[in-house]
């Protein structure tokens, strides 16, 4: 099983010829943890049995997103030459003299009139009855077709930045790694160095209880398990970004990228190492700029 990994934003338009009528349609996407549809008919009346075909063909294309989809009468438009502009210059007229009236300084422009035009447009809205589905069908379907291509454009982009970001995490960890597997000799020295100076070359420190304790520091140092849980959240995460695993895979690197971040937090709780630190603030740059891009994953 294969899937493409896409991006939660997108935007997508169509037109449909509904008998002397022109409907246009509109389906934008946003983030969203979850699928959020918004269907608002302006100018237009829908049939309930529309809206839930509507919903059914978003719900079938769709997993995660915020989705609002916009349908509004545009006969005039699609006629090419609705313009009324009597109603312009009486409107304009009437809106100039309330300002005068009211004191409210100018000039007025026409996006005013046009704003004004719109919220007392009058005549009845289009009703979409049940029978126009057919026709409505191949417009819906090819706004959401448009919506998809720029969903899947945009997720190919984003995985591609995805790869890099853990192109760069495996490298720290590995140059980790190396660093790790020295700290336990290093501190061991350290430690003798200190008993040494203390005890002032006397040997009053049992060697077996010296050699105890430099085990159960090594113990203490050791990371080996941090760093193969690392490798295997970042195997987990290559394979979801070549389309193998689960649908919508968003919300699975989101919770590797919380599961890496908590073993790049053991680690540089458990190493007191400088160099390593460094590393792990690197490493924690990088994932932050993976899980804000993962956000914008469906």
């Amino acid at each position: 099983m294969s899937y493409k990994v896409l991006s939660m934003t997108g935007f997508g338009r169509a037109r449909a010829a509904l008998g002397q009528r022109t409907l246009g349609v509109e389906i934008r996407s946003l983030n969203h943890r979850g699928l959020d549809i918004k269907l608002r008919a302006y100018d237009a009346q829908l049939a309930p049995e529309i809206e839930a075909e509507i919903l059914r063909m978003v719900r079938q294309a769709l997993v995660r997103g915020s989705v609002a989809i916009s349908l509004r009468d545009e006969t005039a438009d699609g006629q090419g030459g609705g313009l009324d502009a009597a109603r312009v210059r009486q409107l304009h007229k009437a809106l100039d003299g309330l300002r005068q009236d009211l004191g409210l300084p100018g000039p007025l422009d026409l996006g005013t009139v046009g704003t004004f035009m719109g919220a007392t447009k009058t005549g009845p809205a289009t009703e979409i009855p049940p029978s126009s589905w057919q026709a409505l069908e191949p417009a819906m379907a090819t706004a959401l077709a448009g919506l998809c291509g720029m969903r899947e454009h945009e997720g190919a982009a984003i995985s591609a930045d995805l790869r890099q970001r853990l192109i760069n995490l495996r490298g720290l960890v590995e140059r980790i790694s190396e660093f790790a597997a020295q700290v336990p000799d290093r501190a061991a020295r350290r430690l003798e160095e200190r008993l040494a100076a203390l005890i002032g070359g006397n040997p009053v420190i049992d060697p077996g209880r010296l050699a105890q304790e430099v085990a159960l520091l090594a113990d203490r140092l050791d990371v080996s398990e941090e760093i193969a849980r690392l490798r295997a959240h970042f195997d987990h995460l290559a394979t979801l970004l070549d389309g193998k695993g689960a649908d919508a895979p968003g919300r699975r690197i989101d919770f590797l990228a919380q599961e890496i971040g908590r073993e790049l937090n053991t680690l540089g709780g458990k190493i007191q190492d400088a160099a390593i630190a460094v590393l792990v603030i690197d490493g924690k740059a990088e994932l932050e700029k993976l899980r804000e891009q993962a956000q914008n994953i469906e």
